[in-house]
């Protein structure tokens, strides 16, 4: 098959979504499907050396920004736009204009789910012309529900399915001031009309985001997210001295770093023999200030290391690092690729009761859950994998194993493609 893949860029940033489309495009072409990578807003960042198949960016985030703002700018000779949507111009523009706050961005999102109807038409024209004329495939993949606003056009003029992931959209969405959020539901729902079929990277998520479109739970697969587990294993045997909880993730308030950071001071204050690993990209400033003064005025800074963001090398590296790994979103989470590559590497991972969590748990049995939001939570769990170390590294290796099991990109390649051969004729 000829597929497309439209994938969201994060400004150069790891992310879960870009690990996803990583595992499914590389499983897909190894099976001779031909896939292609089509950028949007910001050039995308992989995991791994080899080159995907991709198209320039299109839908380019300052170009977007600006139509969004400025009318006339969509009359503007598109080899001057063409220059804004370089992939130098906008990693440097990331730099110093990344947004991830739904107050912020809810004009925009509604205004690009409207598709050709909104401020972005020119753009979306462009997309358009770029999958007729020179992609011609058999089918399209569009990573999440928010870029769906070129799917009605899709369908009416090429005609073929269109399969789109589900992944913490809603979270965002509900996030979003009125008007602009009522406004953005009913343009999801209306834009899922035209996709053929949604999938979700779990049970629960998929019950919960047939709801929020008022979909048919029927049109909602599930496909497991995968992570290639072979990097990441290590000898049990090697975990470090002190015992070390690593945190791997951008820094927000939503992603609950402040949280670990409290539990962290807790435990030190106890007497416990506890480091603090820290690595992911500062998103938010004041936040990351914050937590370091925090760490400062208890006195325990000089037990905690900041990593800053890392490439995938030394990704497993801080990993191997570590003797457990929270991941302390206040936000649920939907994939969590984080907590898998952690479990990858025998790691117990120290997660809260939501999202994603307790269906990944029941399935590797890696880890232990506390109440969302509870530092306390966290601390007693860290304390208990501290309490019996052997135990602790049982649990970190029946992770690995399961996850090398049932989260593996053949899996997520494997139930992708059963959801399209539901809707192509002929698959």
């Amino acid at each position: 098959m000829r597929i497309v893949h439209l994938a969201a860029g994060a400004g150069g940033m790891y992310c879960g979504a870009c690990a996803r489309d990583t595992m499914l495009a590389r499983g897909m072409i190894a099976l001779g499907h031909r896939f292609e990578i089509v950028p949007l807003y910001t050039p995308l960042r992989f995991d791994g050396s080899d080159p995907l198949p991709s198209s320039r960016i299109f839908l380019g985030g300052i170009n977007a920004y600006i139509e969004q703002h400025v009318p006339f700018w969509r009359f503007v000779p598109r080899a001057l736009r063409g220059i804004l949507d370089s992939p130098r111009a906008l990693n440097w523009a990331t730099r110093f204009a990344v947004s991830t706050k739904a107050e912020d961005l809810g004009p925009m999102m509604l205004s690009v789910l409207q598709g050709s109807g909104g401020k972005q038409a020119g753009e979306f024209a462009d997309l358009l012309a770029y999958i007729q004329s020179s992609a011609r495939p058999d089918a399209v993949s569009i990573t999440n529900s928010l870029l769906t606003g070129i799917a009605p056009d899709i369908k009416r003029k090429l005609g073929i399915p269109i399969v789109c992931g589900l992944q913490g959209e809603d979270t965002f969405v509900k996030a979003t001031p009125e008007p602009f959020r009522s406004q953005t539901i009913e343009q999801l729902r209306a834009n899922a009309t035209s996709v053929d079929v949604f999938l979700s990277p779990g049970n629960a998520y998929a019950e919960t985001m047939a709801e929020f479109l008022r979909l048919p739970r029927e049109k909602i697969h599930v496909a497991r997210v995968g992570v290639d587990a072979a990097p990441y294993r290590q000898d049990a045997r090697t975990r470090p001295s002190p015992f070390t909880v690593g945190y791997l993730g951008v820094i927000t308030p939503l992603k609950g770093l402040d949280l670990l950071v409290r539990a962290f001071i807790e435990l030190r204050q106890r007497g416990a023999d506890v480091d603090l690993a820290i690595a992911g990209k500062v998103l938010n400033r004041a936040y990351w200030t914050e937590q370091v003064r925090r760490l400062e005025e208890a006195g325990v800074s000089t037990h905690v290391r900041y990593a800053g963001e890392l490439p995938f090398a030394d990704k497993v590296r801080f990993l191997h690092g570590c003797s457990a790994f929270c991941m302390p979103s206040r936000q649920p989470e939907t994939r969590a690729v984080a907590a898998l590559e952690a479990q990858a590497a025998g790691l117990p991972v120290i997660v809260p009761d939501t999202g994603i969590f307790p269906e990944m748990l029941e399935i590797t049995q890696g880890g232990l859950m506390y109440a969302s939001g509870d530092s306390g939570g966290i601390a007693e769990a860290v304390t208990e994998l501290m309490r019996d170390p052997e135990s602790a590294a049982r649990m970190g290796e029946t992770a690995a194993a399961k996850v090398s099991t049932h989260f593996t990109p053949e899996r997520l390649v494997r139930e992708t493609l059963a959801a399209l051969e539901d809707v192509l004729p002929g698959a």
